[in-house]
């Protein structure tokens, strides 16, 4: 079954079959050519698949990234991220990134975060004089932040495909996201002096800086709420799902004034729309986890790790190696709910604490949003800045080493992931 499924897979994605469809449909060549057991019971697997209080957070945070996409919450933190980095060299470069550390912390998405910065950071950064390769590869390879600083998306749906703690998973990629954020900042600056970037003429006087603050610090509360409230147990994610779209409804349409009902109304539907994609994976998906629990692939693939005695630190490797590969032509919603089950026991008997594989998996698949072919941030980003899309993919190449540096720090020093989680969970 498992070989039929993985066949029929990569056929379907040769010829351009959409990856929640080619997923079902190798679900069902497996169960058809099996036999063993009826093709009525997909469609059982696929609701028991989504039939979860957990997941509900996913189309809440979904929501809210929308709701705080569509006002000037985006616009007040670009303003704050000016006023503290706009000075250093390369100026704009670190205020794209530090937008996007912002951001992150309220979208859990990269590809909103993609959408929401560059929209804004792009144009300006043209118009300083940096191309719109390098301003467009700034703000795809800053956008995976947005996966990592809580709260995180695939986070959620990592921690609901093999049962960990989401509160946990949320403060393991906090670590990461600030590293991943300040590293970007250290390649911009050096690539700033080579290639002579701009920066602001003056720093911001204080007065500039403290009413920047006051404009965004409402914004910046978002996420403090939603990571607090979770970490001291008052809340489950799901919980904080809903705090977190009622509390960007209070903003832009109390404090900010700046909805009107029928905006709301299309914002709502979007995020249905956006919803409906990853849960239709989760629930194909669903069924390709299930055929490889009853298969005992897992357990299989560990006794051929074990057997071939290459040593922790290799497996790790070739995970990752894997991994990367896997990223470039799979999205990272279907990667991890697909690859996560199969691959965490072999990480476990390595020696890997769960927590610390989800950040792994989240840091490398997040790599694969801006590679091609399918990576979502490089296309949108390529489309904001109106370039092509090999000319963004090599200006990205120095910036996507800062990734690759903290994906081996992830995978090898179990601290940068582990630290924040044992002190409350």
């Amino acid at each position: 079954m498992i070989l039929t499924i993985f066949v029929v897979f990569f056929i379907c994605l040769f010829i351009g079959v959409p990856i929640a469809i080619a997923i079902g449909s190798a679900a069902v060549a497996a169960f058809y050519f099996d036999g063993t057991f009826p093709i009525a019971q997909i469609p059982h697997k696929m609701v028991n698949g989504v039939y979860s209080f957990p997941l509900v957070a996913v189309p809440l945070f979904i929501l809210a990234g929308s709701l705080a996409g569509e006002t000037s919450i985006a616009q007040r933190l670009v303003r704050l991220a000016s006023a503290l980095v706009g000075h250093i060299r390369g100026g704009l470069g670190h205020v794209n990134v530090a937008s996007s550390m912002f951001f992150g912390g309220i979208s859990g998405s990269a590809v909103a975060d993609t959408a929401a910065v560059g929209s804004l950071m792009i144009p300006a950064m043209e118009k300083q004089g940096y191309s719109r390769e390098d301003a467009g590869a700034i703000t795809i390879c800053s956008s995976t932040i947005g996966i990592l600083i809580p709260p995180s998306i695939p986070m959620v749906l990592y921690g609901v495909t093999v049962g960990t703690s989401i509160g946990a998973l949320f403060l393991a990629g906090l670590v990461p996201g600030i590293l991943v954020g300040l590293l970007l900042m250290v390649t911009v600056y050096v690539m700033a002096k080579r290639k002579g970037w701009p920066q602001s003429e003056r720093r911001a006087p204080v007065g500039e800086l403290w009413a920047a603050f006051k404009g965004a610090i409402l914004s910046l509360l978002l996420p403090v709420f939603l990571l607090g409230a979770i970490v001291t147990g008052l809340t489950t994610a799901t919980e904080a799902g809903v705090i977190g779209v009622v509390y960007a409804l209070f903003l832009a349409g109390v404090v900010y004034r700046e909805y009107s009902f029928r905006q709301l109304f299309w914002i709502t539907v979007e995020s249905a729309v956006n919803t409906a994609v990853p849960l239709f994976v989760v629930a194909t998906t669903s069924v390709v986890a299930w055929v490889v629990a009853i298969e005992q692939f897992p357990a299989a693939l560990v006794s051929f790790f074990t057997e071939l005695d290459i040593g922790p630190v290799f497996v790790l490797l070739l995970m990752n190696l894997f991994l990367l590969v896997v990223g470039m032509f799979i999205d990272l919603v279907p990667a991890l709910i697909l690859f996560a089950p199969i691959l965490l026991p072999v990480a476990v008997a390595s020696g890997m604490d769960p927590i610390q594989f989800g950040t792994m998996m989240v840091v490398n698949l997040g790599v694969g949003l801006v590679t091609p072919p399918v990576g979502n941030c490089l296309y949108v980003g390529a489309a904001i800045a109106k370039v092509d899309l090999w000319k963004l993919v090599r200006a990205s190449l120095p910036f996507l080493l800062v990734n690759v540096f903290v994906l081996m720090l992830v995978t090898y020093v179990p601290a940068v992931s582990t630290f924040l989680p044992s002190l409350f969970f």
